[in-house]
Parts: C-alpha cells; structure tokens; sequence
C-alpha cells in the first residue's frame, strides 16, 4: 500500500498559539517530521497572540531548518482574532487545489487522525472536522470540562443541524482552501468574528450556512495528558459566549449574510 501522498496540493497550517513555548517544542519538529514523511509540500503559519513566554524565540529558532512563517500580536487578542489573522496569510499563499489545517499548539492533536483528514479532502470533501464524539473519545480531561462539551455539542447538533457532524467547536480541522476563498468574498473581514473559543462554531455555522459545501468528521482520540501546561480555555465564559452565539444565529434569527 502507498501511503504517501500522490497529489500536487500544498498544506498549510494555522496554529494560535499564546503562551505555548513548551509544547511548540515538540509540536513543530514532529509536524514537520510528519509531513516530509508522507511527502506532502506544506507551509506553517504560527501566530504568537501576544505571549509573554519565549513562544517567538522557539519559533524563530526553528525557521532556519523549517517551512514556518511567524505572525506576532503585540497583545493577546484571542485565538479568533490569532486565527483570522492566519487564516488572511494562508489565503494570501494557497492555491485553489490547496488544504488549509486548523489545529491547536498545545501539541494534542493526533497526526495519525490528520492524515486521515488530509485524504478525506484529497478525495472531494470541502472541510473534514476531528472529532472527540461518536467514535472518538476524551482521555485525562476534568470531569466538569467533559460533561460541559458533551451537552454544549448535544444541543449544538440539535439547533444547528450540520448533516454528518456533531463536534462544533473543534480547531483541528482540514479546509479545501477553494472553500475559504469563497466564503472570504461573501463574509469579507466578518468571516471570524468572535475573538474567543467559539470562534469555530462560528465560523463553522457561516460555512454550512451557504449551504454548497460537502462537511464531515473523523474520530479522535484527545488525550490532554501530551498537553505541556494549563489549558487557556475558561469553561464558565465559552458556556456564555456559547449561549450568546445561538442566540446571535439561530434564536433572534440574525441575518448571517448581514
């Protein structure tokens, strides 16, 4: 079996990352290992969102021997903001047969779930989405953190209705960049939003919303025990930033398009 990649595509990364010195450490060379391993040309945007660690000096440290372009915040902006500002770079470089990958830096993402992820968009799907739900499962995380996301999902998938989906606010995910591009002329600068956590459930909302786009999932395994650190998420403010967006979308019947 052939397990390199047979398409002339590029990749391209987005990875947020405040704070995250540590696990870009380890996230970064393995990625890359990673990606020359199953032959795949690729580039990686980091937006350092205001660290005050030395998240800029790993990252510069490694360019010299890595595809990897830095992006700086002056301030801590938030990982909607850090994610628009990336996602503007990739666009600004991808070509129409180009994937564009959303991930975390906190170095939980499974490599193994990516190249699956990778094929599924080879193969026609418009955006792929790991998934910790179904099939998928969540290891070493609080007990409060998961009933949270079980239920947050759970009423997720009944308001919003994505065929095929029940993760929403997952980062790690693969876009066909022809995707992006399109979605960028209707929304323009109001792609993203949202400049906390559920920046995804928004963008993900806007993209099923122009309702031309083939969207599915693949299981994940999430372990938080590869996270060097804290999580960066505060559960009580995504709850009310979560009830805020169902409210701005679906409930008071905002126009999206607006």
């Amino acid at each position: 079996m052939n397990i390199t990649s047979t398409n002339c595509s590029k990749v391209i990364f987005v990875i947020p990352a405040y704070n995250e010195e540590e696990n870009l450490q380890v996230l970064l060379p393995d990625l890359c290992r990673f990606m020359q391993f199953f032959g795949y040309e690729f580039r990686i945007i980091v937006v350092n969102d205001g660290s005050d660690d030395g998240t800029a000096d790993v990252v510069r440290s490694l360019q010299d021997d890595m595809p990897i372009t830095l992006l700086n915040h002056e301030v801590n902006l938030g990982p909607g903001m850090a994610f628009r500002t990336g996602l503007k770079e990739a666009l600004s470089i991808a070509g129409d047969d180009d994937m564009i990958v959303t991930m975390e830096a906190d170095n939980t993402g499974d490599f193994y779930v990516l190249h699956k992820m990778l094929r599924r968009c080879e193969e026609g799907t418009d955006l792929v989405l790991a998934s910790v739900y179904g099939e998928g499962r969540v290891l070493g995380a609080p007990l409060y953190r998961r009933f949270f996301s079980h239920c947050a999902n759970s009423l997720l998938k009944f308001i919003f209705r994505v065929k095929g989906v029940n993760t929403f606010t997952s980062f790690f995910r693969v876009y066909r960049s022809t995707m992006l591009k399109e979605a960028t002329k209707v929304y323009g600068d109001n792609l993203i939003e949202e400049p906390g956590f559920v920046c995804m459930l928004e963008l993900l909302i806007k993209l099923h919303a122009l309702g031309r786009y083939r969207i599915t999932q693949v299981p994940m395994l999430l372990d938080y025990k590869m996270r060097i650190g804290n999580s960066k998420m505060r559960t009580w403010r995504n709850i009310k930033d979560t009830l805020r967006i169902i409210h701005k979308y679906k409930l008071n019947h905002r126009k999206i398009f607006s």
